[in-house]
C-alpha cells in the first residue's frame, strides 16, 4: 500500500470535492519498461533496482514515480540475512580489524572479511567477490540494510496492465487513510458488502434505503487511536468493495490538519479493479438453478439476489433472495443446504432470533421438524425448490396483510 507521501489526487472542485489519481493508457509502455528492469536485474540489491526503474519511469509525471516504485516493490520478492547474525557478523570483524589497526592493505582487508564470514559459517554470500576495490564490503557488511537486499525474484505473470489496476486502487485507497466518515450505497451484492465491511474490522451502522442500504463508515480520522491501522483496515475493504456490484461510495476525506474535509465519490461504474475476487452471483447450483426457474418476475413478484438485510440478535442475516411484489409485499427466502452440523447449528440459532420480517426458510425434509420453531414459513424441498409449493406461500403473506419488510438497525 501507499503512504500519504505518496498519494496522488486532482481537485474537481477547489475545495470541495478531489478525485484520486488514474493512470493513462500512454503510461503503460513505460510501466512496462518498470517490470523488465525488476526482470533483468534479479541478484541486484534494491538501491540499484529501484534506481533503474526511476529512470525507466522518468517520462512520467515526478508525482507519480515513486508511487510505481512502491508497488513494484511490493510485488519483488528480496531476501537478506538475518539482522541479528549480521550484527554481530560486523562486530566481530570491526574487533578483528581493531587489533590491527590501521588496516591499509586491500588484500588483509579482504582477508578478515573472509575470516568473519567463515567464522560465521554462514556461506550463503560470497564476500571475496565484494571485496576488491575499496569500499566494495559495504554491501556485504550491511547486507540486512533495506538499501542493500538482494531481489530474488519477481511475479512472471504481472503486467503493465496490472501494475495499472494496482496504482489506480491504491490512490483511491490512500485518500481513505483521512477519511471523516465514508458512506456506501449498496443495491447488489449486499452479503460481500457487509461481510467484508465486518472482515476489515470497520465502525458502521446500516440504513435502508429505497432499493437498497447504506452503509455508513466511521473513517480513520474520525477515531481517536490506532489512526494508522484502521485506515488500513479500510484500504483493505475497498480492495474487496471494488470487486462488488451494485455500489456508490461517498467519503469525507481532511487533506490536512484544519482543512474543512472534502468530497471523493467512487463507484461500481469507475472501473477499479483488485486481487480480491468478485464474488460469485451464486453460492451454489440449487440457487442458480432457481433463479434460473424463477425469472427476474413472476405473477406480480419481482426477484432480486441478496436484496435484504436481518437483524437476527446481535449478527445480521443476508438472505438468499428477496421477493417484492408490485403491491409492496416483501418476503425474504433463505435456503439452508447441506452443511455440516455446526454450520446448521450456527444458521438456526441465527434465524431463530429474527423478528418482524416476512420469511420463508426452504430445507432438506430431514430438517423441516427443527425449522418449524422458527419464526418462519417452512419449505421443504429434496432435489429442488418447486414453485408450484412456493407461490402458494409468497401468496400468503399477501392475504395476511404482512407488506414491506423492517429494515435492519445498526448492529
Amino acid at each position: 500500500m501507499l503512504t500519504r507521501q505518496q498519494r496522488v489526487y486532482r481537485w474537481i472542485r477547489p475545495g470541495s470535492s478531489i478525485s484520486s489519481d488514474r493512470l493513462e493508457d500512454a503510461c503503460l509502455p513505460h510501466l512496462a519498461r518498470a517490470i523488465a528492469v525488476y526482470r533483468r536485474m534479479v541478484g541486484r540489491s534494491r538501491a540499484q533496482v529501484r534506481e533503474a526503474a526511476r529512470a525507466a519511469l522518468a517520462a512520467l509525471r515526478p508525482d507519480r514515480v515513486e508511487a510505481l516504485v512502491k508497488l513494484l516493490e511490493d510485488a519483488a520478492t528480496y531476501q537478506w540475512p538475518p539482522a541479528p547474525k549480521q550484527a554481530a557478523r560486523r562486530l566481530a570483524l570491526f574487533e578483528a580489524a581493531a587489533r590491527e589497526h590501521p588496516v591499509l592493505d586491500p588484500r588483509r582487508a579482504s582477508g578478515l572479511l573472509r575470516q568473519m564470514w567463515d567464522l560465521a559459517g554462514d556461506r550463503t554470500a560470497d564476500p571475496g567477490r565484494h571485496a576488491g576495490p575499496q569500499g566494495a564490503t559495504v554491501p556485504v557488511l550491511y547486507a540486512d540494510y533495506p538499501e542493500f537486499h538482494r531481489l530474488c525474484a519477481f511475479p512472471a505473470g504481472y503486467t503493465a496492465g496490472a501494475l495499472r489496476d494496482d496504482y489506480d486502487l491504491a490512490q483511491a485507497q490512500a485518500l481513505l487513510y483521512d477519511a471523516v466518515q465514508v458512506t456506501v450505497d449498496a443495491t447488489g451484492d449486499l452479503g460481500h458488502v457487509v461481510r467484508y465491511a465486518r472482515l476489515a474490522r470497520l465502525m458502521y451502522r446500516i440504513e435502508r434505503r429505497p432499493g437498497g442500504y447504506r452503509l455508513v463508515l466511521d473513517g480513520p480520522a474520525s477515531v481517536l487511536r490506532h489512526t494508522h491501522a484502521y485506515g488500513v483496515d479500510f484500504a483493505r475493504f475497498l480492495a474487496a468493495l471494488v470487486a462488488a456490484r451494485g455500489w456508490t461510495m461517498s467519503a469525507q476525506i481532511t487533506l490536512r490538519k484544519g482543512w474543512r474535509p472534502v468530497t471523493f465519490t467512487l463507484s461500481d461504474a469507475d472501473g477499479l479493479r483488485s486481487r480480491v475476487a468478485a464474488p460469485a452471483l451464486f453460492d451454489s447450483r440449487l440457487e442458480e438453478a432457481f433463479a434460473r426457474k424463477f425469472g427476474p418476475a413472476r405473477d406480480g413478484w419481482h426477484l432480486v439476489r441478496e436484496g435484504m438485510i436481518l437483524e437476527a440478535g446481535e449478527a445480521l442475516v443476508v438472505p438468499d433472495f428477496l421477493f417484492r411484489h408490485d403491491d409492496g409485499t416483501e418476503v425474504a427466502l433463505e435456503i439452508v443446504g447441506y452443511w455440516t452440523p455446526e454450520y446448521l447449528e450456527a444458521k438456526f440459532r441465527k434465524l431463530a432470533q429474527v423478528r418482524g420480517v416476512n420469511l420463508v426458510v426452504a430445507v432438506r425434509p430431514s430438517l423441516a421438524a427443527r425449522a418449524g420453531s422458527l419464526p418462519a414459513t417452512v419449505l421443504p424441498f429434496r432435489s429442488g425448490i418447486l414453485l408450484k409449493a412456493l407461490m402458494p406461500r409468497l401468496e400468503a403473506f399477501r392475504a395476511g396483510g404482512s407488506r414491506r419488510l423492517r429494515a435492519a438497525p445498526s448492529p
